[in-house]
């Protein structure tokens, strides 16, 4: 009874955990090569598809739920610019538009996205993806 007791007591002492860190920070992956066949000008790299990025940030955006409601506000309506790196990690996330939110809220969200795991890709620079997230409490 006296461990539980303890336990319960450090708990409550214990400071809050940020959302964002309630997620698994991502390692980077190799990225993939992209050789076009030879005499083929027009070839691109395939980057990610709508099906190997949507998962990825639906499981991540659940977790944004634990970021501080704005006060007064009911509902967001939020767009993200995100470049997903060759190594499937986020290297740079910027908010397009902030439906008029706090930055604090915006910068939770955005540090829970950025815990967004892809997988590696051939695009080198980056593949630029526009996020749309909409909540309502």
């Amino acid at each position: 009874m006296i461990p539980l007791l303890l336990l319960l007591l450090m708990l409550a002492q214990a400071e809050p955990v940020e959302p964002a860190e309630r997620l698994p920070k991502p390692e980077p992956e190799r990225c993939l090569g992209f050789i076009a066949m030879p005499g083929d000008e027009d070839a691109r790299p395939d980057g990610l598809t709508y099906e190997q990025i949507a998962p990825v940030l639906d499981a991540v955006l659940p977790t944004a739920l634990h970021c501080p409601r704005p006060t007064g506000r009911t509902q967001l309506a939020l767009t993200f610019a995100l470049v997903i790196g060759c190594d499937g990690l986020i290297s740079s996330i910027a908010v397009v538009d902030d439906d008029r939110a706090p930055e604090a809220y915006l910068q939770c969200v955005s540090s829970v996205i950025q815990r967004a795991d892809f997988p590696a890709h051939d695009m080198a620079e980056g593949m630029p993806v526009t996020y749309p997230v909409n909540v309502r409490w």
